[in-house]
């Protein structure tokens, strides 16, 4: 299984691998040709034309491609024809964290880079909501989009947590109240899977979502769903004031992802997907 691999040697390694009988699987989560069009993605200089151009050539010798989702599947099937959608899962054990009552409500958006614009759209919503209601905080975990806030509502109400190691995430996502995760129209964000959601039902936290690339969430059960900074707003507030709606969407996301997206469920169409690729002909994944 291989992931954002691009160079000819490493299209020599899978030749040398399949010519010994080993079907060689590639497994991406991303649209990798909008990344060189975001400048506030910090990787953006390192895709260029070259580096794409050995990467889907990496896809196109693979057995397969294994995409997150449907939109991804989709393009990408046109280097490789011998691609499935797997999608992403949770390992809820990894979330099960004890998280200490307070008294205040804290906000948190967590995530990788890339985000800055999207984050912005959504920027004044969280400033009103901030304003209204001293209780809260604001927490980013992996951009410092807190460090935007803090000159208007002081550190101790607001925090960046830095980049680190994957495995942080959930204890600092563990400060949250609401999560959030504002995304755009661009190619970048069409290409994304629905993780956040993810990660923050196995926290049993709500998350305030573009609809667009968190189709699964039903708004005002499992997720609330914001199309606009305004919506957003209304959102987060009726969050920040309801306890109880708090509860009672986090837990119902808890339920939703545990039955369909833990690792025990969805692992069943990965083992279909391998197999799958394990019985290929070789005629047919060498025309791949």
């Amino acid at each position: 299984m291989l992931q954002y691999q691009a160079s000819p040697s490493w299209v020599r390694g899978i030749r040398s691998l399949q010519e010994r009988g080993t079907r060689v699987v590639f497994e991406i989560d991303d649209y990798a040709r909008s990344v060189r069009k975001k400048s506030d993605h910090a990787a953006a200089k390192h895709f260029g034309q070259e580096f794409l151009r050995h990467f889907e050539l990496t896809m196109r010798v693979c057995d397969g491609v294994i995409c997150s989702t449907e939109w991804l599947a989709k393009r990408y099937r046109g280097i490789n024809p011998n691609t499935w959608v797997c999608q992403n899962a949770i390992d809820l054990p990894r979330y099960d964290l004890h998280r200490e009552p307070t008294d205040h409500v804290t906000i948190g958006w967590a995530g990788g880079t890339g985000h800055q614009r999207a984050f912005e759209s959504w920027l004044t919503a969280i400033k009103a909501v901030m304003d209204r209601h001293p209780q809260t905080r604001f927490v980013s975990v992996g951009e410092a989009f807190a460090g935007r806030l803090a000159s208007r509502f002081g550190q101790e109400r607001c925090l960046a947590v830095p980049p680190s190691a994957l495995e942080t995430y959930p204890a600092a996502m563990s400060m949250f109240d609401i999560a959030l995760a504002p995304s755009g129209r661009e190619t970048f964000y069409l290409g994304k899977s629905d993780l956040r959601w993810l990660e923050s039902s196995a926290l049993r936290i709500p998350l305030v979502a573009d609809g667009t690339v968190y189709p699964e969430i039903r708004d005002g059960e499992t997720g609330m769903v914001a199309q606009t900074a305004a919506e957003a707003e209304a959102a987060v507030e009726r969050l920040v004031v309801d306890e109880e709606l708090r509860r009672g969407i986090g837990q119902a996301a808890y339920e939703d992802v545990a039955a369909r997206r833990s690792l025990e469920v969805a692992g069943d169409r990965w083992a279909e997907v391998l197999r799958a690729v394990a019985a290929m002909d070789p005629l047919e994944a060498k025309a791949a």
